[in-house]
């Protein structure tokens, strides 16, 4: 029995050989996450050392952060689509010029962020009903988190694109460095400003300060690698910037303003969460940490399998292609189980590192056992959206998320608050969502396979 399992979990090419390319491609990513995991986890410990209410204020804005940051992805998402086929057809000016141009479309863009926020924050504050007591801290935030945004954009785009031609250990190395010297400076800021002196802004800042090293290192190894090499003075790229600016977007905007949609229903989400009380926010906020590793798979593997999959496409590999996604389908639903039953098992252990609240602990591990209930659709769901986006379907997991999003945010009002369950009917939504999504992707997978049907082909 234990020797047709391990045999499972090796894809088999058509020679016979078994190809480990998945797994070799998957734990630079795997060890990042990992990374950036303990680093969040480190980062909450570190606010909540500064401030409790620290917590909860960042907790009420986060989800509307990552909703403008999310706006990155219009760009980096068409243009991670476009790169894997470029590389896998070995057409490496052709993917110059389309990495040249999202990164230009996306500076343009965070500067567009920082006086949309500049121009209306305090109109933004209101409309995502941020509690009273928390409005002056988060505001504060936000001031740095969205008006210096321009470099996250910059360090995604990087990612990305190393990301879709393989580079996994570049895209790695990135962000260890960014996260890792995030957590510096916010110890250098806890132990050395006194705590009188000490503001929100000072945290944020931190953050930003290692987007902008991030920036330096990314340009860095672009600039050794020879397939790369970024010529921004380069009359080529100008001349066509438009028509490959309108090509990113023609796949980019389905793509991100799906994540977009999602992540706007989240930030609508987490405004009735703030209903609730400060109490509510704070729960969100610890178990998002644990919930954080449960999702590792399904954060992980689609960005492997995407890669592999954009590059089997390239060289017109169908066989390898669909090899490649029945590894990655067993391997995402496999390690998000093993996971759930860990933080089952060591969940309350977990909570205790941020409070000793026992209704705290409690709520905490309500919350995380509804999670564990639905964490499976979310993998499923994650992988299939990332391989529709890689051979080119952007359209229908765009309408999907539209869908799944109205489910969210219905059956989320509909128990949580009309039914006054609280933040478990909150949940309930969460799932109902998931659970929507995962069961479609895999439907129009299916067509897409049985059909012969790849859009990045054409």
């Amino acid at each position: 029995m234990m020797k047709t399992g391990l045999r499972k979990l090796g894809t088999q090419t058509s020679s016979g050989a078994r190809d480990y390319t998945l797994y070799r491609m998957l734990y630079p990513i795997v060890l990042e996450l990992i990374f950036a995991y303990i680093c969040s986890s480190i980062n909450q410990m570190i606010i909540n050392s500064f401030s409790s209410q620290a917590i909860a204020a960042t907790t009420a804005v986060g989800t509307f952060s990552s909703l403008m940051l999310t706006t990155f992805a219009i760009f980096y998402a068409g243009q991670s689509i476009l790169l894997a086929p470029c590389w896998g057809r070995k057409e490496y000016a052709e993917g110059r010029q389309i990495l040249t141009v999202g990164l230009i479309d996306n500076i343009l863009l965070g500067l567009g962020l920082a006086v949309i926020w500049f121009c209306a924050g305090s109109f933004i504050m209101g409309l995502i009903h941020v509690p009273a007591d928390l409005w002056d801290m988060s505001g504060d935030y936000l001031s740095v988190a969205l008006g210096l945004s321009v470099f996250q954009g910059v360090t995604a785009t990087f990612a990305t694109a190393f990301r879709a031609i393989g580079k996994m250990k570049t895209a790695m190395a990135g962000s260890c460095l960014i996260n890792g010297s995030w957590i510096l400076w916010e110890a250098l800021i806890l132990w050395l400003i006194p705590v009188g002196w000490q503001d929100i802004r000072h945290y944020a800042l931190a953050a930003i300060l290692a987007h902008i090293l991030g920036c330096a290192f990314y340009i860095h190894q672009a600039s050794r690698d020879e397939n790369i090499r970024l010529k921004l003075l380069h009359s080529n790229w100008r001349a066509s910037f438009g028509a490959t600016t309108r090509r990113i977007a023609h796949l980019g905007v389905f793509s991100g303003m799906e994540s977009v949609i999602y992540v706007l229903s989240q930030t609508i989400v987490v405004s009735m969460i703030g209903t609730l009380g400060t109490q509510s926010l704070l729960v969100k906020g610890y178990t998002a940490n644990l919930i954080n590793y449960i999702i590792l798979p399904a954060s992980a593997i689609p960005i492997a399998a995407s890669t592999l999959i954009g590059l089997s496409l390239g060289k017109r590999d169908e066989g390898q292609m669909l090899r490649y996604f029945r590894q990655s389908f067993r391997l995402v639903c496999g390690a998000t189980v093993l996971l759930e039953i860990a933080a089952l098992l060591f969940g309350r252990q977990f909570f205790g590192m941020y409070t000793s609240d026992p209704q705290l602990l409690d709520a905490c591990m309500v919350i995380l056992k509804i999670e564990i209930a639905m964490e499976l659709f979310r993998s499923i769901a994650a992988l299939l959206v990332a391989c529709l986006k890689a051979i080119g379907d952007v359209r229908m997991p765009f309408f999907m998320v539209i869908l799944g999003s109205l489910i969210n945010i219905g059956a989320s009002w509909l128990f949580g608050i009309k039914a006054g369950l609280g933040l478990p009917g909150i949940w309930i939504g969460y799932g109902a969502d998931l659970a929507f999504r995962g069961i479609w992707g895999l439907l129009l997978w299916r067509k897409h396979t049985r059909r012969h049907s790849y859009p990045v082909w054409k």
